[in-house]
């Protein structure tokens, strides 16, 4: 993971967590469409009005300039829709960004929650360029999917990487934990047999004095 990423999606990564990595569809996902724009809409049309002088004279040059920069403005989005839909690995939950253009869904999954990771694959040759559909399934069916992952088996070994640092990392917080309370326990014990037996003694001080009002006696300082 370079800088830059780090610094791109650390606005969706809460404060409290640590980026790991993040996860990519393979590029090949998108040159399908990319083909498709720039050779319909931008390539066959511009070599058609410069061979042809009929259209020259019939659509202004304007025209065919307007249709340019719209797929200019579609490939640039397809281009940023494809590196903003990742997932992001923190040392506490895996994230699931699904980006559009005025807003950013997230969804999150933490490692206790995730049953098991899937590996599918789309078609044959998913295997030649190293691209699989990775789906997390969590507890009560609900999924993660990440279609066309790059090197998906890296991912799962990663994410069951981190997810075992979690789990040590949480079975050690929990036994500093069960520490703490013995010792506070331990603590609150004695504290409260001293307060039970400093509540007797004074108890007993005041059955001496209220003895010796009653008596009008001498006062025996050997009972304090």
């Amino acid at each position: 993971m370079n800088k830059f990423e780090t610094k791109f999606f650390a606005k969706y990564v809460p404060e409290w967590q640590e980026m790991k990595w993040v996860f990519h569809m393979h590029v090949i996902d998108i040159f399908k469409g990319l083909f498709l724009w720039m050779v319909l809409w931008a390539l066959i049309p511009s070599v058609l009005y410069y061979y042809s002088i009929r259209l020259q004279e019939i659509i202004p040059f304007y025209f065919l300039e307007i249709v340019l920069f719209l797929v200019y403005l579609k490939i640039v989005y397809v281009i940023f829709d494809w590196y903003n839909d990742v997932w992001i690995v923190t040392n506490l939950w895996v994230i699931e960004l699904d980006w559009k253009l005025l807003k950013t869904d997230s969804k999150t999954v933490e490692f206790e929650k995730i049953e098991w990771i899937e590996v599918q694959q789309s078609w044959i040759w998913d295997k030649l360029f190293k691209k699989w559909d990775l789906l997390i399934h969590k507890i009560w069916d609900d999924t993660f999917l990440l279609r066309n992952a790059i090197n998906p088996y890296k991912c799962v070994d990663f994410i069951e990487q981190v997810s075992q640092e979690y789990e040590q990392v949480k079975d050690t917080h929990e036994e500093h934990y069960d520490l703490i309370m013995d010792a506070l326990s331990g603590l609150v014990e004695n504290y409260l047999e001293k307060k039970m037996s400093m509540d007797d003694k004074q108890r007993e001080i005041e059955k001496v004095i209220e003895k010796v009002q009653n008596d009008n006696g001498t006062i025996d300082l050997r009972s304090f």
